[in-house]
């Protein structure tokens, strides 16, 4: 779900930034030092989360009418686990549709920093943004062409190939389902 994700989100990128393994242009007024404490703090968001899931003695709160339960830590930590999981093989997807040459981390980072200015530009699925910040932090290592083509790339591969199997799933279920119902109809006209 959502905290899954986010969760995910927060130990991967918070590493991924403490470590400085994304390059950022000297333009950004956030900059390399102000990007690393950003990484610890998320980082210690992250272990807070992770903290609280192994020790703390409430378990259940009220937020603005929706209760909230903490898991164990034993599920906090699968929860990272698969949240991490997710982004690395996103960035994974990309860094294989990419020339060789191109440092793996660097591109989780750019990943991970285009995600934020998704959620920043409240566009679904981060449309145009993801590529925005790619050519952006990636430019002079890549040819604009190259990049753009592997970013629809991973979009055809991440979104659409599921989606096309979910609907070719649904029609199959849906054939037997009327197959299955035009068996029954005569079984159950004979009652």
């Amino acid at each position: 779900g959502l905290l899954t994700n986010w969760m995910g989100y927060l130990l991967l990128a918070g590493t991924v930034f403490a470590l400085g393994l994304v390059k950022l242009p000297d333009s950004w007024a956030v900059g390399a030092g102000g990007l690393r404490l950003i990484g610890v703090l998320m980082v210690a968001v992250a272990l807070a989360y992770l903290f609280a899931c192994a020790f703390a003695k409430r378990r259940t709160w009220d937020l603005r009418g929706h209760e909230v339960t903490l898991p164990s830590l034993r599920l906090a930590l699968c929860q990272v686990a698969l949240g991490v999981s997710n982004w690395a093989l996103m960035a994974a997807l990309i860094h294989l549709l990419l020339p060789p040459e191109l440092f793996y981390p660097s591109v989780l980072g750019v990943l991970l920093i285009s995600c934020v200015a998704g959620v920043v530009a409240h566009i679904p699925a981060g449309l145009g943004v993801l590529e925005a910040v790619f050519l952006a932090l990636l430019h002079g290592q890549l040819g604009q062409g190259t990049l753009v083509a592997a970013l629809l790339g991973y979009r055809t591969l991440y979104y659409l190939t599921p989606l096309l199997l979910a609907v070719v799933t649904y029609l199959i279920l849906e054939k037997r389902a009327k197959a299955l119902r035009r068996q029954a109809g005569p079984a159950l006209d004979k009652r």
